[in-house]
């Protein structure tokens, strides 16, 4: 091993994919090949030597500029710009590894740019090596110069999806450091669907459309397009068009479920429109499904990502969807991925829509909706009421009466949740709320997580209100953890008219007044923060022999 100098690694032309499997012996190598692996075990460069003048080992040399342009808005140096040069083009990935100029903490999210045409260009991420001292990061193509830089408004990557023809919920706008945009789709020949997007006018956000593959057509199509390398090309054109016509800072694809015998096809797919992108200074980023453990060994689905990590700016891990088994699967999965792939680049995903399972699998609900569930009463027995009678008011979701366990906190999914009896059998309902979407951001600061990705910025999911611990994982990169009150997790009851013997609990008995008349009582449930409530309509008869006013 080489000795190698104080400023150590700035740039290492070497393979992007560091594959934990055994090697295979190819016979018949051509020279070209030859040729590309001899650039590739090429030693590193000490990029400054003594300050003026340039050093070089191999065919790199780089020098320091004395002066740096003005960083983009909302960035700070953290390097001098570093002019890089070979004796002809390195058309292949490399890694660069360059020394700060200020000392960065571990974990700090870095990004690498490039200055052309009198502006910065966006390389990609970079992460804090060498006890901070230098910071590393993957490029497509070797730039002319690089520099890196550091967020000095939030360093914590937040994205949000927004379905296509929803309101926005504006206090996402607060937080968000790019939206997504939903609503196309790719086609048979290659190209993209969906309408033109229509956004608020002056969005203080950097805005990358994303383009999903979730229905088994789409998932066909998608196939079809990996399978063919001229359809490739054409979809990655497409791509690339969209971006340059509606001058999106990126794109974001949604391409969880592909033919895994197709993972190589995936990837120079996903190649082929970084290069395009990162060529014009636009960002890519991915969702991809977790990784699930097979025995001692990991299925990726079809996914290389050794591979696809330095392509990319972002990878979303789409959740595990069944709550009693998210923080097992999750964690699990992020001690897989990052020891292979820098978790700068991952991104949990939070979500504001509660979710039911039932006999059928599991469904989305707004946090409105859950509630309302909850928030069901009955009367027993029904119809009229005589007057002073007693009635037993139940929570037909709640009471233990009709087989349902309550409100609750449930540490293992991290989440207010209740059973009930629904048609063909239990229902639980695990509500999504500030608590328990701040149990999932604090999993994103334990593995130093690049940052977030809510999955639905609407307004129609307004009702989560979860914005508050996003804003704190966004400012601090931490987030206070709290379980609700189980107090306010305790139905509370009103009513009109009449005596209740108790104001809470999830069946009450209620003596309906002497006098004759329509009543009602309200159920009022709450996750700890909304209060929802539903009335149940009573009529009190006359009695015998009374006439009714």
């Amino acid at each position: 091993m080489e000795e190698q100098g104080p400023f150590d690694r700035i740039l290492q032309a070497e393979p992007l994919e560091q594959r934990d499997r055994a090697a295979t012996i190819i016979v018949g190598v051509s020279i070209a090949l030859g040729l590309i692996l001899l650039l590739l075990v090429l030693p590193p460069i000490s990029i400054l030597d003594d300050g003026d003048a340039p050093a070089a080992i191999g065919p790199i040399t780089s020098i320091a500029r004395q002066e740096l342009p003005a960083p983009p808005p909302g960035f700070e140096a953290v390097s001098p710009l570093y002019d890089l040069s070979t004796p002809g083009p390195l058309l292949l990935p490399a890694r660069l590894t360059v020394p700060l100029s200020a000392a960065v903490a571990e974990g700090t999210p870095l990004v690498l740019f490039t200055y052309r045409d009198g502006e910065w260009r966006r390389l990609g991420a970079a992460t804090v090596t060498a006890e901070g001292s230098n910071a590393s990061g993957e490029v497509i193509i070797l730039p002319e110069n690089v520099a890196v830089f550091r967020s000095t408004n939030q360093t914590r990557v937040i994205l949000g999806s927004l379905p296509r023809a929803a309101d926005l919920d504006s206090r996402a706008l607060a937080v968000l450091t790019t939206l997504n945009p939903t609503g196309f789709a790719p086609v048979s020949d290659g190209g993209v669907s969906g309408d033109p997007l229509q956004l608020p006018p002056d969005l203080p956000t950097a805005v990358a459309p994303t383009i999903s593959a979730l229905t088994p057509p789409q998932i066909d199509t998608l196939n079809a397009i990996l399978v063919s390398p001229d359809l490739r090309t054409a979809h990655a054109q497409a791509i690339l068009t969209l971006a340059r016509d509606g001058d999106f800072a990126g794109i974001d694809l949604d391409y969880q479920t592909i033919e895994p015998s197709l993972e190589s096809n995936f990837v120079a797919l996903v190649q082929e429109i970084s290069t395009g992108l990162r060529a014009e200074g636009r960002t890519l980023s991915l969702s991809l499904p977790l990784p699930e453990r097979q025995g001692e060994g990991w299925d990726t689905l079809g996914f290389d990502w050794q591979a696809l990590a330095p392509l990319v700016d972002a990878i979303k891990l789409a959740p595990e969807r069944d709550p009693d088994r998210y923080y097992e699967r999750t964690e699990e999965a992020l001690a897989f991925l990052v020891s292979r792939v820098p978790s700068s680049k991952l991104l949990l995903v939070v979500t504001p829509y509660s979710h039911e399972r039932n006999v059928l699998g599991m469904r989305t609900l707004t946090l409105t909706e859950a509630l309302s569930l909850a928030s069901t009463p009955v009367a027993q027995p029904s119809g009229p009421v005589a007057s002073e009678a007693t009635v037993r008011a139940v929570g037909q979701n709640l009471a233990d009466e009709m087989g349902a366990s309550g409100l609750r906190w449930d540490d293992r999914s991290r989440a207010v949740v209740f059973s009930y009896a629904g048609l063909g059998g239990e229902r639980t309902i695990w509500i999504a709320n500030v608590f328990s979407e701040a149990f999932k951001l604090d999993l994103a600061s334990r593995y130093r997580l690049g940052g977030i990705a809510v999955a639905d910025v609407s307004q129609s999911t307004a009702d989560a209100n979860i914005w508050p611990a996003v804003q704190q994982y966004a400012a601090t990169g931490g987030v206070e953890l709290v379980k609700p009150n189980g107090e306010l997790l305790q139905p509370r009851w009103t009513a009109s008219g009449g005596t209740l013997e108790s104001d809470t609990g999830a069946s009450v008995n209620w003596r309906a007044p002497a006098e004759a008349g329509a009543y009602t009582l309200t159920l009022i449930v709450s996750d700890g923060v909304l209060h929802v409530g539903q009335r149940l309509r009573l009529e009190v008869a006359s009695p015998l022999g009374a006439v009714s006013p």
